[in-house]
């Protein structure tokens, strides 16, 4: 069968390095405790919507994922795709931010430092951007 590749939707999705106190944020999202499935660790984010900018789908995936706005999100770099571009951004927590931040039901958030980060079997998109952006994430967390 032949298809039209106009026809095909290229996926766009933004994902977020979240910072505070020298550690970062990962999620695992829909985690069945006992259920034999390994957690695996992702940024948060997520798929664009139709007509919302990047960064206005960033923040409403922190909103969706934590229940909390963060003021200041920079984008780092944007790794393009034939079937999808990533944007990936940077944004550090205040205090006020972690105290506020809540969970959902099958939802877990914990902050690693750099070195545990390599312990954790991590979605692809997170891995490849530590692999490839270490220096860049040591410069983020030392600032």
């Amino acid at each position: 069968m032949w298809y039209n590749l106009k026809m095909i939707r290229k996926l766009n999705e933004s994902l977020i390095l979240l910072t505070y106190k020298e550690k970062i944020l990962l999620m695992i999202r829909n985690y069945v405790f006992n259920s034999g499935v390994a957690k695996i660790w992702r940024m948060i984010g997520g798929e664009k919507e139709n007509n919302e900018s990047f960064e206005k789908s960033i923040a409403r995936k922190i909103k969706e994922e934590m229940n909390i706005k963060i003021n200041d999100v920079k984008l780092l770099l944007v790794v393009p795709s034939d079937d999808k571009d990533t944007y990936f951004y940077h944004g550090k927590l205040t205090d006020s931010n972690v105290n506020l931040i809540e969970r959902s039901e099958g939802q877990e958030l914990q902050f690693f430092d750099l070195k545990e980060l390599d312990k954790l079997q991590l979605a692809a998109s997170t891995f490849l951007f530590f692999t490839q952006n270490r220096n860049t994430v040591e410069e983020l967390l030392a600032n």
